[in-house]
């Protein structure tokens, strides 16, 4: 592991290659810091509104065509594009394509959630 500029890394062992092309998803038994899925929506379906309160997030369009609520802008993205989300910002996506839409999406975890990891208690900024 290469040393974080902010002191040392928590010990883990490496990790096996995590496939999300099923349904898998980053779990905190993964990662400390990140959790994300692959997600798969017919025509017309959407997420909801929702706001990513106190994470970031960035979401990859994988096949299809999304429409994206980015705060107060409408976005529409097709496969290939990747979207960052700040931290705070209300978004929702739909499938506005007439197949079906593939993403991924990773996303930071909260203070709280950070907090609450048990490697991450140990971390030496929290």
């Amino acid at each position: 592991m290469f040393p974080s500029e902010h002191g040392p890394m928590p010990s883990r062992q490496p990790q096996k290659p995590k496939c999300l092309k099923r349904g898998g998803r980053i779990t905190p038994s993964d990662s400390i810091y990140l959790r994300g899925r692959v997600e798969i929506m017919r025509p017309g379906e959407e997420v909801g509104t929702h706001r990513t309160a106190g994470k970031e997030e960035v979401l990859i369009v994988l096949e299809g065509t999304a429409t994206v609520v980015l705060g107060r802008r409408l976005l529409k993205v097709r496969s290939g594009f990747a979207l960052f989300i700040g931290e705070n910002t209300f978004h929702n996506v739909r499938n506005a394509g007439r197949k079906r839409l593939r993403y991924a999406y990773i996303r930071s975890l909260s203070e709280d959630e950070r907090r609450a990891h048990p490697l991450g208690r140990d971390h030496p900024h929290h």
